[in-house]
């Protein structure tokens, strides 16, 4: 659910333009058995967001996360609605320092970006179908990422959200949690899909790691339910009032 979640919270801000909302609807399976659904709502305005996610698993059950995201601060900030709390985090603490690493380097995998040609419809856009895979092997065995997306550039803020990515992307935000080789290897599966133009409104995310009745497979699928350009206040990315640092 923790892998899962974070997952999810990869996305979203910019420094000028319009207000962007837009709501997500995710199921998750596989992974020993985890299967849940998370909805999410995310807002950008600039260099800031608000990520508000509420996640059902059957195994653990329910939860609720809230992220404000201060590109212009350098902080992150988790709000705690229940105990009216927060914690800070900066870019830095988030993105992880540098791993000095004594083992030999590894030759990165290569990814594959396929646009199929394929065409549907999402929200009444038009959108292409993208496919991106990568395919690793080591040690430890083998992982294959593949992630099928369906883009379109006409969407209400689509500026605003590449911008916003690409802002998070230079903090180091994008690959926070990953370390060594397999950090390497995600920067450059993320990489990759950075460069596809167009927001997808859908997307499903396979992880297979493994190999024989080692393995395990992860997927998540996730669709963009509506999203739209509206004037969002300033205290929607503060801090709430009376609330206290946690320590």
């Amino acid at each position: 659910m923790k892998i899962f979640c974070l997952a999810l919270l990869c996305c979203v801000a910019s420094t000028l333009y319009a207000d962007v909302m837009y709501e997500m609807t995710s199921t998750t399976e596989g992974m020993m058995g985890m299967k849940g659904e998370t909805q999410m709502r995310v807002f950008v305005k600039g260099d800031r967001s608000l990520t508000e996610m509420t996640a059902e698993d059957e195994k653990a059950g329910s939860m609720s996360d809230v992220k404000i995201i201060r590109l212009d601060k350098g902080v992150i900030w988790s709000i705690d609605h229940e105990n009216k709390e927060y914690s800070q985090y900066t870019m830095e603490e988030m993105a992880g320092e540098p791993q000095e690493s004594e083992e030999p380097e590894m030759e990165m995998p290569e990814v594959k970006v396929v646009r199929t040609g394929n065409t549907k419809k999402i929200l009444n856009k038009d959108c292409e179908e993208v496919i991106v895979t990568m395919e690793t092997a080591g040690d430890e065995g083998s992982a294959t990422f593949k992630q099928t997306m369906w883009v379109t550039k006409d969407v209400p803020g689509y500026k605003e959200i590449q911008d916003f990515q690409k802002h998070m992307s230079e903090s180091g935000l994008g690959s926070s949690g990953m370390m060594g080789a397999n950090k390497k290897n995600y920067e450059d599966f993320q990489e990759k899909i950075s460069e596809i133009e167009g927001f997808p409104l859908e997307i499903v995310m396979e992880m297979i790691m493994g190999g024989g009745v080692m393995s395990f497979t992860m997927t998540t699928r996730s669709e963009v339910t509506k999203i739209e350009t509206k004037p969002i206040n300033d205290k929607v990315f503060e801090i709430p009032a009376g609330y206290s640092l946690k320590e």
